[in-house]
């Protein structure tokens, strides 16, 4: 069928060089088969101060879970990165967030967050999450090391642990990034881990090709729940802006009896 994977409708404000704002609405389908509509909701809603390559953020806005990884990979409208496609976190979060510099030229960089863990939707309790990210960038190389660590009623708590390293330059963007969360549970911990490999490549200066291969294990205590997701395609831009992106996905299943979807 035919399917609406995502919608934005967002308004951006600068009142002056240090304080600017946004809302923004995201709408999407619900699902084959759910027949519902699409109805949006708010996907971002702060106010940003932003001074001296520093910046501090209030309100609905992204994490720093993935927003490096995801960058590098260029393809979140064909497939969200592992984290974000087997929802180990959430891509915003309500609180007060830093972005800053810690060196003159930029090649530093760290993000760190505290918010309610509960992502767009309402508070649910009164334990809180951190996030925090370090960032290197000399260059076209990109290296993060990222942890958060969520407090959850009934000793439930969760701590993730992620590092990523990518190339961006012209003709090449690809990289490497892995996870491992642990989530307590008083009848036993679980962990999820993960990796995902991926890069594209230019063809000429229209198309471009691009590939990934993610492994991912959602439980270390079971022996047969891991799989491999496989995608390959195209990035064709007739003109500026506008991007043509024929692709495949393959899904292969470790348990028995599960066929492989394509």
């Amino acid at each position: 069928g035919f399917q609406f994977r995502r919608i934005y409708l967002t308004y951006d404000l600068k009142w002056d060089d240090e304080f600017s704002g946004r809302v923004r609405l995201e709408s999407k389908d619900d699902g084959f088969g759910s027949g519902n509509k699409m109805e949006p909701f708010v996907k971002h809603a702060y106010v940003r101060y932003r001074k001296n390559g520093k910046a501090i953020y209030m309100g609905l806005s992204g994490t720093p879970t993935w927003n490096i990884s995801e960058g590098i990979w260029g393809y979140r409208s064909v497939r969200k990165t592992i984290m974000d496609l087997n929802k180990v976190a959430s891509s915003a979060d309500i609180g007060l967030s830093f972005h800053g510099q810690l060196d003159a030229e930029g090649k530093v960089n760290t993000q760190i967050m505290l918010a309610n863990g509960s992502g767009q939707a309402s508070e649910g309790d009164n334990n809180k999450k951190v996030y925090a990210l370090l960032h290197l960038k000399p260059g076209a190389l990109n290296a993060t090391a990222y942890a958060d660590w969520e407090k959850r009623d009934g000793s439930q708590d969760r701590m993730t642990l992620g590092g990523f390293v990518g190339l961006k330059k012209d003709g090449f963007h690809g990289g490497i990034e892995g996870f491992l969360q642990t989530r307590n549970n008083p009848a036993g911990d679980v962990q999820l881990r993960g990796i995902s490999v991926f890069g594209a490549g230019a063809m000429n200066e229209k198309a471009k090709i691009f590939g990934r291969v993610d492994f991912f294990d959602p439980n270390d205590n079971v022996g047969n729940d891991r799989k491999l997701h496989f995608i390959g395609g195209l990035d064709f831009e007739p003109t500026k802006d506008v991007h043509l992106m024929p692709n495949v996905w393959v899904t292969s299943f470790q348990a028995t009896g599960v066929d492989t979807e394509i």
